[in-house]
C-alpha cells in the first residue's frame, strides 16, 4: 500500500480498509477522493441487513428495488468529476441513499439533486442533514425531465441505465460542462463526455452495472 493509503488506513474504521486497497488496486488515485471515501461512513447509507457488505466490491440494496453502486463504481465516477469538471454546480439524476450526493457535495459548490421515490429522498435527506451537508438541493421528480427551473449544470451525473440521454439533462449543460451516465450497450457501461457545441467528446469509458432510469415519479 502506498503512505496515502497507510495514512488512511490509520484514520478510519478497519471495515473500510479493504475497500481502499481495492479502489488503488482498481486504479483510483486520487488523494481527494481515496480520503473522502476514507471518512464517509457507507454502512450508513445501505439497508440495515446488508450493513455488514457495505465496504465489499458489490451493488448492496437500499430500497424500493434500487441499489447503492459499488464503492468502485463511485469513486470512478467522482474521480472523472474531479478530473474534468468545472466546480461550480452539478446535477445527480438518482439521489437514492445520498451517498453519491455527499460525496458531490464535498467536490461542488453546489449540488441539484433530483429523486422519483419520495421515501428515498426523505431518508437521504434526513442522512446528509445528520452529516452538516448545507449546499446540496433536493427535488422529488422524474429525472428525464431535469431540474425544474432553469439553471445551468457544469456537469450531470446520471446513476441510472437510460438508452439515451434526456434532452432537458442536455440542454441545461453548460458549454464545456461534463456528462456522466450509464448507456445501454453489448456490456452495460458507464462514460465521461463532454459537450462541445453540438457535439460530446467521449473522455472516458469503463464497464458498470446500473438499475434502469425510469420515467415518473413515486409518492410512497
Amino acid at each position: 500500500m502506498t503512505s496515502v493509503l497507510n495514512e488512511l488506513v490509520r484514520k478510519t474504521e478497519p471495515r473500510a480498509t479493504s475497500m481502499l486497497a481495492y479502489l488503488q488496486e482498481s486504479g483510483i488515485h486520487q488523494p481527494d477522493i481515496l480520503k473522502l471515501m476514507a471518512s464517509l461512513p457507507r454502512h450508513e447509507f445501505v439497508e440495515p441487513a446488508f450493513s455488514h457488505l457495505a465496504y465489499s466490491p458489490t451493488p448492496l440494496p437500499i430500497g424500493k428495488n434500487q441499489t447503492i453502486s459499488q464503492p468502485l463504481t463511485v469513486a470512478r465516477m467522482s474521480e472523472w468529476l474531479l478530473q474534468y469538471a468545472r466546480r461550480g454546480r452539478v446535477l445527480e439524476i438518482g439521489t437514492g441513499s445520498g451517498y453519491q450526493t455527499c460525496i458531490l457535495a464535498n467536490l461542488f459548490n453546489k449540488v441539484h439533486t433530483i429523486e422519483r421515490q419520495k421515501a428515498l429522498l426523505d431518508l437521504a435527506m434526513k442522512r446528509l442533514a445528520n452529516f452538516g451537508v448545507s449546499n446540496v438541493e433536493f427535488h422529488h421528480g422524474d429525472g428525464h425531465l431535469g431540474w425544474p427551473t432553469n439553471i445551468s449544470m457544469d456537469a450531470i451525473i446520471v446513476t441510472a441505465l437510460a438508452s439515451k440521454v434526456p434532452h432537458a439533462l442536455t440542454n441545461s449543460l453548460k458549454e464545456g460542462g461534463i456528462l456522466i451516465m450509464p448507456i445501454e450497450d453489448e456490456t452495460p457501461s458507464i462514460g465521461c463526455w463532454q459537450k462541445t457545441g453540438e457535439k460530446w467528446r467521449r473522455l472516458e469509458f469503463a464497464p458498470a452495472q446500473f438499475v434502469p432510469m425510469l420515467e415518473g415519479k413515486e409518492d410512497a
